[in-house]
């Protein structure tokens, strides 16, 4: 049996471990437990400083070790003051997460951390094909307005280039 928490962001990303990853990886032994981010007393998610981050997945990973923990968190709107941020900015994108992943590792430095950045905002992934909403609405009309905003964009991760309105916000 293979133990994975998973530390997100909001309420969105921590229904889609539930409702969607779990139950497929629970077919295959592997069990995840999605983690909400906490960043007040209200209990609430999202990330707003790396400070707050780091206490929460440093105390997971010596709570259980266990079980491995992972991240999904987004990179879009990902706070400045995370390992390596600043140096990152020359890079390509695909290569920014990849350099921050490893920084944010090494700085967490539990053997049990496996650090995961979504270049695109995690709502982006609601765009790609929103015909597949059909299968849970009787209303098609949000699938309707869904298809229009994705048909006025190149690829879906071109919805969330600038901070309003991010496709989070479209959505």
């Amino acid at each position: 049996m293979i133990r994975i928490n998973v530390f997100v962001e909001g309420q969105t990303e921590e229904t889609f471990v539930r409702d969607v990853l779990a139950p497929y990886f629970f077919a295959q032994h592997i069990y995840l437990t999605p983690i909400l981010a906490q960043t007040s007393s209200s209990q609430k998610g999202g990330i707003t400083s790396y400070g707050k981050v780091k206490h929460q997945i440093t105390r997971l990973c010596r709570q259980d070790p266990g079980a491995f923990v992972t991240t999904l968190i987004d990179y879009y709107g990902l706070p400045t003051d995370f390992p390596d941020y600043n140096e990152q900015r020359d890079n390509a994108a695909n290569e920014r997460v990849v350099k921050l992943e490893q920084a944010f590792a090494n700085d967490i430095g539990q053997a049990n951390f496996i650090p995961n950045l979504l270049l695109h905002e995690f709502e982006a992934l609601l765009f790609c094909q929103p015909e597949k909403f059909a299968d849970w609405l009787d209303d098609h009309a949000p699938i309707a307005a869904l298809q229009a905003i994705k048909d006025e964009f190149d690829t879906p991760e071109d919805i969330n280039n600038s901070p309003q309105p991010y496709s989070g916000y479209r959505y």
